[in-house]
């Protein structure tokens, strides 16, 4: 059984690489175009096992070409992939990603399959949460079915990691999310306090784990991340990267915090481990594509 269980998005994201971001109605020639496989779920997943964790993911694509080369994508990785439905006449989940030479992204996505998880499909899957020691999820699927996935955790004792992101549809934060991993635009969002600074971030956590989170963690780029516990805060530094392209920097982020997690590391080490994942991955271009190994990660956090 997989000790580290996502539940989330699958995408195909269009990237298009440009010297600045544009203005509204302003063309920018110059680009250059790729294709790969995204999703803040599969990115999340993909980072896990790459960590080292023993990993699953549950999600839905289409049944066009893209979805079938995802979940073989996935499968490839070692990945747990029984519990990826390929949804009949329907496209798969898109992403289209628009990046400048500082790593600054514009990025939208279209949910197609990924709208059809459903808390019925998260019934059908309750083995994998049943089994696994935490749950990871984010927001790019209905909120109905992560409130279904985090009742299943709580049922079966389950840890939930949640990742609110994007900030988007109203989703109760209660003492069932063990960590809840947000970045400053999200942050403010959730709580109302803007994160331009360590000590509003900290502030924000505060904020938010009076409404039920046991810990948060604020992370903000190349200021690091603050964490916010029963224990009190503390700001972990970012390592120092020249980035290229922050896409699946905060699920890089989240699905190797998981592994830390489940190795039973200490809070401040798992957070220092995700960080360094992290930092590697905004040194590359594209979502799958960027997301290290575990002895990338070690070497980075012995250099």
């Amino acid at each position: 059984m997989p000790n580290i269980t996502i539940i989330g998005s699958a995408n195909v994201d269009h990237i298009m690489q440009v010297p600045c971001l544009p203005q509204i109605g302003e063309s920018v020639l110059g680009g250059s175009y790729q294709q790969v496989f995204g999703g803040k779920g599969a990115n999340t997943a993909v980072a896990a096992v790459r960590a080292g964790g023993t990993t699953a993911f549950v999600g839905c694509v289409g049944d066009d070409p893209f979805g079938i080369a995802m979940k073989a994508a996935l499968s490839e990785e070692a990945l747990e992939v029984s519990g990826v439905q390929i949804v009949p006449d329907t496209t798969s989940g898109t992403g289209l990603v628009m990046f400048d030479q500082n790593g600054n992204n514009y990025l939208t996505a279209a949910a197609g399959a990924n709208g059809s998880v459903a808390p019925e499909y998260i019934d059908a899957h309750r083995k994998d949460i049943s089994g696994a020691e935490w749950l990871l999820l984010q927001m790019e699927i209905p909120p109905a079915a992560n409130r279904r996935a985090c009742e299943i955790a709580t049922e079966c004792g389950t840890q939930i990691l949640l990742n609110y992101a994007p900030a988007g549809p109203t989703f109760e934060l209660g003492p069932e999310i063990a960590i809840l991993v947000i970045n400053e635009v999200e942050a403010e969002a959730l709580s109302g306090i803007h994160c331009d600074t360590i000590n509003k971030a900290a502030a924000a956590g505060a904020a938010l784990r009076n409404q039920g989170p046991v810990t948060v963690i604020v992370t903000l780029g190349d200021a690091g991340a603050v964490v916010t516990s029963s224990q009190g805060e503390f700001h972990v530094p970012a390592f120092a990267v020249e980035a290229v392209d922050t896409t699946a920097a905060g699920d890089t982020f989240c699905g190797t915090l998981g592994v830390a997690l489940a190795e039973q590391r200490p809070l401040r080490e798992a957070v220092l481990f995700a960080s360094a994942a992290a930092a590697l991955s905004v040194t590359r271009v594209g979502a799958q594509p960027s997301i290290p190994r575990r002895t990338e990660i070690e070497a980075l956090i012995r250099s």
